[in-house]
């Protein structure tokens, strides 16, 4: 049955290419038959009818001037019909889906995308489910429902399905989280539960830019109802922390917070984990990371014990070249590989010698001197250090400023 009905729709769109072409051999006679009246008239106007050298030369160079527009023209009516009858008769129905432009969102629907056309969902049975769709959006954990846009208002679909479960009513919408999500009904952000039903409303307007409304591990950050402060709400949303921020950023399991002046790292229970400071956090599978101004790196555990006040990245040898220079040869081999002469090098290599210090890295590209033994000498306030000497050394803070140090860290004019 399938089949049959394959056929029908294969014998439907050609009998639609066929009445395509006569429509098209029409419109050519009747646009080469006037394009011969108007070259008729032309060589008329212009006396080309007689023999002579200045009639032939007119009669070629009309020609020419029409045959060209022909091919132009033709180019651009085969170019036209062609894509009407490939995005209008159906026809790409039944040839391959671009993947190039495909996005797969489960294992039974796929989102396509024609370059600049709107696209469309399509389950594994080949069936197209939603049309005309701008973009979509997946959402995050075990949620289910995508958000998608057809260019004016925002819905949602099932992933499973590819069928649309709350039709395209917001401006704005953001992706399902922790089974609910954000959307602006009518100016004011509210929450939504799979069915569309208004769950939280925490009475907050919809700021212009705002990147999204999501909750992380049943938190989401909003804004005050003066915009100008960040908190966090719960699912049944009540403030689980003031809106007296002036940003706040998740990160795994944790919360960022910053006051405008330093950052603190707080737990899901709204704790402190690492106090305020001037710094960058990262937190990695098993510690905290605190990137102070200065380039220095301090190391805490998930329970906001410091492990480790000056982590180390990497600790380098610092060489200089001595007065010493080395002379080299070029050793030459017959065919049979046997040794036969051996030629001087012109040019002489300076020797290299270890200097007294080494360089730590502390943040990634800043640098530090160190002795031998491990003792600090500078900060890590350096994006270079090289050694010009034993114990001196040339250390820039950019690609042009630099300071010559002896190995006490003392500023040295030579």
């Amino acid at each position: 049955m399938e089949e049959v009905k394959k056929e029908t729709k294969k014998a439907q769109v050609k009998k639609k290419m066929v009445s395509v072409k006569r429509a098209f051999i029409l419109f050519w006679h009747g646009l080469t038959a006037l394009l011969v009246g108007m070259a008729n008239w032309i060589t008329v106007v212009l006396g080309m009818k007689d023999d002579s050298k200045y009639g032939k030369f007119l009669r070629r160079t009309v020609g020419s001037c029409f045959a060209f527009i022909m091919l132009m023209l033709a180019m651009m009516i085969g170019f036209a019909v062609c894509r009407s009858a490939y995005y209008r008769l159906g026809i790409d129905e039944y040839l391959e889906d671009s993947y190039e432009d495909a996005q797969f969102v489960s294992r039974s629907v796929t989102y396509y995308a024609h370059c600049d056309d709107e696209g469309y969902l399509k389950t594994c049975d080949g069936k197209k489910t939603i049309t005309g769709i701008q973009w979509i959006a997946k959402p995050l954990g075990l949620d289910s429902l995508v958000c998608y846009s057809n260019g004016k208002k925002r819905g949602y679909f099932n992933m499973f399905t590819g069928k649309p479960v709350i039709e395209p009513q917001y401006k704005h919408a953001w992706i399902f989280s922790d089974g609910v999500a954000s959307v602006d009904d009518g100016g004011w952000i509210k929450f939504i539960d799979a069915s569309g039903k208004v769950v939280i409303d925490p009475k907050i307007p919809y700021i212009s830019g705002m990147e999204g409304y999501v909750f992380h591990n049943n938190l989401c950050i909003v804004h005050n109802d003066r915009l100008n402060r960040f908190g966090i709400i719960d699912k049944r949303g009540n403030w689980v922390l003031p809106a007296e921020y002036c940003a706040i950023e998740p990160i795994k399991k944790f919360w960022i917070v910053d006051d405008g002046v330093c950052k603190s790292l707080l737990d899901s229970a709204m704790h402190t984990v690492v106090p305020s400071t001037k710094g960058e956090y990262w937190v990695g599978d098993d510690y905290i990371s605190v990137t102070l101004s200065n380039h220095v790196i301090m190391r805490y555990n998930f329970d906001g014990e410091l492990i480790n006040d000056f982590y180390i990245n990497d600790v380098n040898y610092l060489t200089y070249e001595t007065d010493e220079l080395r002379y080299t040869t070029t050793k030459n081999y017959d065919e049979n590989g046997m040794l036969t002469s051996e030629t001087d090098n012109t040019e002489p290599w300076p020797v290299e010698k270890v200097a007294k210090c080494r360089s730590y890295e502390a943040e990634t590209g800043w640098y530090g001197l160190m002795t031998a033994e491990g003792k600090i000498i500078t900060p890590p306030s350096f994006s270079s250090i090289k050694a010009v000497g034993y114990d001196l050394y040339l250390c820039k803070d950019n690609d042009e400023d630099g300071l010559l140090l002896n190995g006490k860290g003392e500023i040295c004019h030579q």
